[in-house]
């Protein structure tokens, strides 16, 4: 391979020193942070002020894991001078900064990329292969189920109960769903969404802290997405996840079998539909086989994605997912939060301004 890509880092100050790409610098405002990576890897050059680093010359491509609120005016300093930028989700955290961002990346003619980073992990690679193949007929629905511990209002991640600062509960985590949903069933083009009211205190009225979003594909195909704050015990060992309320499940159907991914156990189990005996006019579900993802981080390999993004900056070529269709599963997410919280209607996802 010829010249590596110098690589920076902001907030997640990685090391991703491959056949590629080379570290180059770090930025963060804590110094003892940086001091400490700086001890270890002393030939990365270090900055305290992201625009210094945006300014150096000698940069090609930066890595912006921060609060999300410092996302769009990260990421537009970065592309005006130049540099390639994977950027942590949310596309900032409304409709006038993703708009921006996206911009900024058409302005600079520089790769963009958000890091949905389900779309490149393994499980998810392998039930798109399946789904492709046709094994298991055309697909009908699509369902994600997800109960977690709450969010605590205190420390230094205060700012993800606040809207203001996080860009609200779909931008903060139901995001990553919608764009595998998108990655697996194509495009969205209405949504519809239900909360009940919320329980726990430190969740602004305009922070649910449990939702269920309905969503309708072009293609005819359904999709709800249930993710609940307000069940699972906090804090609990892995070990214990779901007898303490935790789980998290993909569960894709088609026309002629099922898919379940368990983000937990890192297993897919796949079912058939295959007739009763002789006689019956019905079918039965029957198993096919479990393929078990287990050690190899299934669906959250986000690392896997960072990396893949810098190879495809050193040689030139697109990356899995570009800004456009990042913005677009943005677009989505506002018109599902939207019906959240003003009445529950069916909207039509709108698209416009992209």
């Amino acid at each position: 391979m010829g010249n590596k890509v110098k690589v920076g880092y902001i907030g997640w100050l990685s090391y991703d020193q491959t056949e590629y790409s080379t570290p180059y610098a770090v930025c963060d405002i804590n110094a003892a942070k940086l001091r400490a990576y700086c001890q270890e890897h002393p030939e990365v050059k270090s900055f305290s002020d992201y625009r210094d680093m945006a300014g150096d010359p000698e940069l090609d491509v930066v890595v912006i894991s921060t609060p999300n609120w410092l996302h769009c005016e990260m990421t537009e300093a970065f592309l005006q001078k130049g540099k390639h930028v994977f950027c942590e989700k949310p596309m900032g955290i409304n409709r006038a900064e993703m708009n921006r961002m996206l911009r900024a990346q058409r302005a600079s003619g520089k790769q963009l990329a958000l890091d949905f980073e389900m779309r490149i992990s393994c499980a998810a690679r392998r039930i798109k292969d399946l789904l492709d193949s046709g094994e298991f007929g055309a697909l009908r629905g699509i369902e994600f189920t997800h109960h977690r511990g709450g969010w605590l209002a205190e420390g230094a991640m205060l700012w993800r109960t606040d809207p203001r600062k996080s860009g609200g509960l779909y931008f903060m985590e139901i995001c990553h769903e919608v764009d595998i949903f998108r990655y697996f069933a194509g495009e969205i083009t209405h949504v519809q969404s239900f909360k009940t009211p919320n329980v726990l205190p430190q969740y602004a009225p305009d922070m649910p802290d449990n939702v269920i979003t309905h969503l309708f594909f072009k293609s005819g195909a359904m999709g709800s997405i249930a993710t609940s704050h307000t069940v699972s015990v906090f804090t609990a060992p892995l070990a214990r996840y779901h007898d303490l309320g935790h789980d998290m499940a993909f569960v894709l159907t088609g026309s002629a079998g099922a898919l379940r991914l368990d983000c937990i156990t890192e297993r897919l189990l796949l079912v058939k539909y295959r007739p009763y005996p002789a006689g019956s006019h019905g079918k039965r579900v029957e198993l096919e086989r479990i393929e078990d993802f287990s050690g190899r981080n299934a669906f959250h390999d986000i690392d896997e994605n960072r990396r893949a993004f810098i190879r495809s900056c050193a040689e030139g070529r697109p990356h899995v997912q570009d800004a456009y269709d990042a913005w677009r599963t943005h677009c989505v997410c506002l018109a599902a939060e939207h019906s959240a919280l003003h009445g529950f209607k069916k909207e039509a996802v709108d698209y416009t301004g992209g």
